[in-house]
């Protein structure tokens, strides 16, 4: 649940740099993320999530956000008939905002073919991109060990 409460927010988040070009000022943002419902703790948490990938692939904050040009996989037909198309839809913009790269999103697809369900929904790639994105980050308390968090608490209950 936590995870995918963050992946939620972590969209949210690119999505509204891409749109508004928020340079220093999240404040707003923060408050829109408050009155959804989430935690300042998981908001300060996607936050520096968000920043720090930035740093780990050399872009700054102020370098405007850019959607990737990447071709898009076609789904096999089997994983048509599994994978509903909001679903497939939502994976395909976790690729384009560079949350997950080629390899990380093919493991969504096989993860999401192993499930044993009829049926992919939106929140089945939400849990199962979670994983992949946080797996090795997120510790089983939800703290994320070793990374800066600006606006407060680094640990989220």
């Amino acid at each position: 649940m936590l995870q995918e409460r963050l992946i939620e927010i972590i969209v949210y988040l690119l999505q509204e740099l891409k749109r508004s070009q928020v340079k220093g000022n999240y404040s707003n943002i923060s408050k829109k993320l408050i009155s959804r419902g989430y935690s300042e703790n998981e908001i300060n948490f996607a936050f520096s999530w968000v920043f720090n990938h930035f740093q780990e692939n050399g872009q700054s904050q102020e370098e405007p956000l850019e959607y990737s040009s990447r071709s898009s996989r076609v789904l096999h037909e089997v994983e048509k008939m599994v994978i509903q198309p909001e679903a497939y839809g939502y994976l395909l913009q976790l690729r384009q905002l560079g949350l997950l790269d080629d390899y990380e999103f093919e493991m969504v697809i096989e993860k999401a073919l192993t499930l044993g369900t009829s049926i992919i929904t939106i929140d089945d790639i939400k849990t199962i991109a979670g994983s992949i994105i946080f797996g090795s980050d997120l510790n089983n308390r939800g703290n994320w060990d070793g990374f800066y968090y600006p606006f407060g608490s680094n640990s989220i209950q």
